[in-house]
């Protein structure tokens, strides 16, 4: 299947670019500042529009009108958090809502229910008691959609904690009501016409925006939308047509709202199953930056951490070696002389292939819990003989920069023993949940089904089986999937999110995360003068441009910074342009020597693109700005 296919899915289907071209012609709201002004939030007790503290707060969506009709709605919520769904049939049985009724009731802290009005809806007395007794026993929020005579006429509708309500009933006007309730925009609009007898022309109450992601086409944000489809369906496709990729994520954020948001492709080249955008990708090295990293912030900004404290600092069992004085500093800079990498399973073979008895079991046991296939289990403390591996490892012989993963193998032990919580927890509770990023996960089959997870690789080595739903890097699938050198599976949505934390300086959805000054920190290159373009654990833009050895554009800034992983993944912010790029694949389906995502520069390509598109915008070319 041809890319312009798929393309045409994320102008024509993807989240707000779809919505505002699928409106149709010559009706009223068709821009976007239209339909905002016509979103008017009417109440508001408590101020729960936006929602806030969602990390902390259980929510659940009931619809009532058609399903289909609905539907932009829910989505739209969904890009911020993993919401319990509910359609009210106008049919339903008192036992089948009493159901319903009992798991809101119990479960959710916050109820958003959405209402299509129009000539057709009726109330049955089942439906008018369920939203009375849910009036008395939630935090409901209404969304409504339909002209204001016809909306009045339901009374049940005004004893919610908050109302919101568009006469609109366009995939536009849906997305924007879900933005508001989670303050990516602010409630702007006022009533045109009285809604009696609750409400007279000119109501209206403003709520904050900007607290989170947004979502609209590019020229919303300065970015030409032609030249960005062509120079991406052509980098997209020569991907699919050379087999670079079976499919992928890719997502574009600028100022604050994603601009681009696509899949294509499939999980594997059988194209049995179309990429979504819930599908969970292995991160590989992104994980670096996005455990590790954010973790350690929060504990230098905490006062339990210093990137100018030495390693035996923080872990005594490497005192005495010669590990001891290397400062943090150095060692997330990569400029530590350490070793690049220790393959840890070839050491616990035996010179005839076969693996040591004490290390490996077919099956699991009292000790042997570690599972890395349904026939091989690793010994529970084999952990300690891969720190010992590390504190024994010599030293490379010449200083600079040298990329190592060694270092953020233990980087889980420290921020245990400094929070007292394992790392996946830390995050979780942290991070991960209060800015809504559901989908970020270390063990993803714990929580999500095997299907929605794209495969790697083909594994004929060491597992000898396809690595499906499990960490493809081999070191981290013997720590039991919990590391900071690998191990995180996400999607390009939630991992967004993440970086526009950074982005904001450490501030997402009006809670602050990390310092400002801290972020600048770990962002900005470490050792220049030795020829070491690296921040502390983040890339960065090469020192001298060289367009054969670089996998970035070439106009991204020099405060710009990001990190690649070995399955294909890949991102990249600036904040010159206040820009997100993020291209998720599992480029080593079916084989790792698949290298032709790296051969064929596609990810300069597409990371190009945007800036061309920025550049075009503006009347101006990449020499121009050069200049």
């Amino acid at each position: 299947m041809k890319l312009h296919f798929f393309l045409l899915s994320f102008f024509f289907t993807g989240v707000l670019p779809s919505i505002y071209s699928q409106l149709p012609s010559g009706v009223p709201g068709q821009n976007y500042s239209e339909i905002h002004q016509s979103l008017v939030l009417l109440k508001n007790e408590g101020d729960l529009i936006p929602f806030k503290n969602i990390g902390k707060t259980s929510f659940s969506h009931v619809s009532l009108g058609t399903p289909f009709a609905t539907s932009a709605f829910y989505h739209a919520l969904e890009k911020y958090k993993e919401i319990k769904n509910f359609h009210l049939k106008e049919d339903i049985s008192g036992t089948a809502a009493g159901e319903i009724f009992k798991y809101l009731v119990n479960h959710s802290d916050v109820v958003i229910f959405s209402v299509h009005v129009d000539t057709n809806l009726t109330l049955s007395p089942v439906i008018r008691e369920f939203i009375r007794d849910l009036e008395q026993h939630s935090h409901i929020a209404f969304v409504l959609f339909g002209q204001n005579d016809l909306v009045a006429s339901f009374s049940e509708f005004y004893q919610a904690k908050s109302i919101l309500h568009t006469p609109h009933h366009y995939p536009l006007a849906q997305s924007l009501a879900a933005q508001i309730c989670f303050g990516a925009f602010g409630a702007e609009g006022r009533l045109t016409a009285d809604m009696l007898p609750y409400y007279k022309k000119g109501t209206g109450i403003t709520s904050t925006g900007g607290l989170r992601l947004s979502y609209g086409p590019p020229e919303w944000k300065g970015v030409n939308t032609d030249t960005l489809k062509d120079k991406i369906n052509q980098a997209i496709q020569l991907g699919l047509d050379s087999m670079a990729f079976p499919g992928g994520q890719l997502l574009i954020a600028k100022d604050g709202q994603v601009i681009l948001q696509t899949n294509f492709g499939f999980h594997t080249y059988e194209q049995k199953k179309a990429v979504l955008p819930t599908d969970l990708y292995d991160l590989a090295s992104v994980t670096k930056v996005t455990t590790a990293l954010p973790a350690l912030m929060q504990l230098q900004d905490a006062g339990l951490f210093s990137v100018d404290a030495q390693l035996q600092d923080y872990f005594p069992d490497f005192r005495g070696s010669n590990k001891a004085s290397l400062y943090f500093r150095s060692i997330l800079a990569h400029n530590a002389q350490l070793k690049p990498y220790i393959v840890y399973w070839q050491k616990a073979r035996r010179k005839n292939g076969k693996y040591k008895w004490r290390t490996f079991k077919k099956k699991p046991g009292k000790n042997f819990t570690v599972k890395i296939t349904d026939q091989l289990y690793l010994h529970k403390r084999y952990k300690h003989k891969i720190v010992k591996a590390i504190r024994k490892s010599p030293l490379m012989d010449k200083p600079g920069y040298l990329y190592s993963g060694l270092s953020f193998l233990i980087y889980p032990d420290l921020i245990q023993s400094l929070t007292g919580n394992r790392l996946d927890d830390y995050l979780y509770q942290n991070i991960y949940r209060p800015i809504g990023a559901d989908r970020l996960l270390f063990t993803p089959l714990e929580r999500v089904p095997k299907e929605e997870i794209v495969p790697t690789e083909l594994d004929d080595f060491f597992r000898m089986q396809l690595v499906h739903g499990n960490v493809h890097d081999e070191a981290a699938a013997m720590l039991n999937g919990i590391s900071s050198n690998a191990g995180l599976f996400g999607n390009a949505n939630d991992l967004a999110k993440l970086l526009q934390l950074y982005l904001n300086n450490g501030a997402y959805g009006g809670e602050r995360f990390i310092e400002k000054t801290t972020l600048k920190e770990y962002t900005q290159c470490q050792f220049c003068e030795q020829g070491n373009r690296r921040g502390l654990g983040f890339d960065k833009p090469p020192l001298e441009y060289d367009e054969q050895k670089s996998y970035i554009a070439q106009s991204a800034s020099k405060d710009s910074y990001g990190h690649s992983g070995f399955t294909g993944t890949f991102f990249w912010v600036d904040p010159a342009e206040a820009l997100i790029v993020i291209l998720l694949t599992n480029r080593v389906h079916p084989t790792r020597d698949n290298r032709k995502l790296y051969t064929l520069k596609i990810r300069e390509q597409v990371h190009q693109a945007v800036y061309d598109a920025i550049y075009e915008y503006k009347g101006q070319t990449q020499k121009d700005v050069a200049r």
